[in-house]
């Protein structure tokens, strides 16, 4: 299973972030716990952080920031296509499918010039 952190905002995909290379702080966390051992800080916290900090900072630009699990055959380079090619497909796709870590989108109905 391969899993992602996608952040785009109303101009494109900006971020494709494989969360799967951090997993093994988790595992090192749970072994760090049951020696009774201080945690080490998984630098994915950190990324997340930055992400939502990002997208507050720059509301005017409508970010989201989904976490999704996926097929191990879709890789970092297939999401990279796909965004190229199909960015409100695969938008759609992983809001459907994804979970929301944060959402600024633009409410079209409240939207008066579209």
């Amino acid at each position: 299973m391969n899993a992602f952190i996608f952040s785009w905002d109303m101009l494109g995909i900006e971020s494709i972030i494989p969360i799967s290379k951090y997993e093994h702080h988790d595992k090192e966390n749970l072994i760090r716990l049951l020696k009774d051992q201080s945690r080490v800080r998984n630098p994915l916290d950190s990324i997340i952080n930055q992400l939502i900090m990002r997208a507050r900072f720059n509301s005017h630009r409508h970010y989201e920031i989904y976490a999704i699990d996926c097929d191990i055959s879709l890789d970092e380079d297939f999401w990279k296509k796909q965004w190229a090619d199909a960015p409100q497909y695969t938008a759609e796709i992983i809001r459907e499918r994804g979970h929301k870590l944060y959402s600024d989108r633009a409410d079209e109905s409240k939207t008066v010039i579209r």
